[in-house]
């Protein structure tokens, strides 16, 4: 296992700060064109998926609890929501990289999509729990955007960390 140096890991946790604020600005803004504001990518889970699959961020479970209450405080609807869904998808990337040898980038791009879609699942049966009512073609539709939003901030990811 290679160590990063403190240089790496100020950069990753710079970027990880600015692209966090990047998010929560844009949560709050519509897309521009579109009339309708619950149309939007899920910024938050996006961003989260970028930097376990990237491995980048040092991330732990302790600091995505404190990121998911930070998130639910400014863009959530229910306090602990998102903490659950960022444990979530780190579990299942940490299991799901024990279990099977990810080498390609279709292989990621598929794993991406697999927990993208568990997050609105969670996010989905967290919701339903407390009668807060979500349509299903709107979670698929803000699963798709939150993929597209989740390449371009792996495509940053991989611009800015690897100068």
């Amino acid at each position: 296992m290679i160590k990063k140096t403190i240089i790496e890991q100020k950069k990753e946790n710079t970027l990880f700060i600015i692209l966090f604020l990047t998010s929560l600005i844009l949560s709050n803004l519509g897309i521009p064109g579109i009339q309708d504001p619950a149309i939007m990518p899920n910024y938050f889970l996006a961003l989260i998926v970028t930097f376990i699959l990237t491995k980048r961020g040092d991330l732990n479970l302790y600091k995505l609890v404190i990121i998911g209450l930070i998130v639910d405080l400014f863009a959530g609807q229910l306090l602990g929501q998102y903490g659950l869904i960022f444990i979530g998808i780190y579990l299942l990337a940490f299991i799901i990289n024990k279990i099977l040898f990810i080498n390609s980038e279709k292989q990621l791009i598929g794993l991406s999509i697999f927990l993208i879609l568990f997050s609105f699942f969670i996010l989905w049966a967290s919701s339903k729990s407390h009668d807060i009512f979500m349509s299903f073609n709107l979670l698929l539709l803000q699963s798709i955007l939150t993929f597209f939003t989740y390449l371009i901030f792996r495509a940053i990811i991989n611009r800015f960390i690897s100068k």
